[in-house]
């Protein structure tokens, strides 16, 4: 476990897990008034060289796109 007391409040906390979004490190950080971004941004940013090769195209990563995702 990892301790956030010697973590500012300005700071962000972040986690690369995508699956839950929300972690129990990122529970707690939110709990504590600290901003949080979990990891499907990562995620999301790693499949687009993928999706460029076998579509075509490359995808737009932003919000709508977390939505159509977190939609399944």
């Amino acid at each position: 476990e990892i301790a956030l007391d010697p973590l500012p409040r300005e700071a962000v906390e972040t986690d690369i897990v995508h699956s839950p979004l929300e972690t129990d490190l990122l529970r707690r950080a939110a709990a504590r008034g600290n901003r949080t971004e979990d990891g499907l941004g990562m995620l999301l940013h790693q499949a687009r060289p993928g999706f460029a090769a076998w579509f075509g195209r490359e995808p737009e990563v932003d919000e709508a796109l977390r939505r159509a995702v977190l939609a399944d």
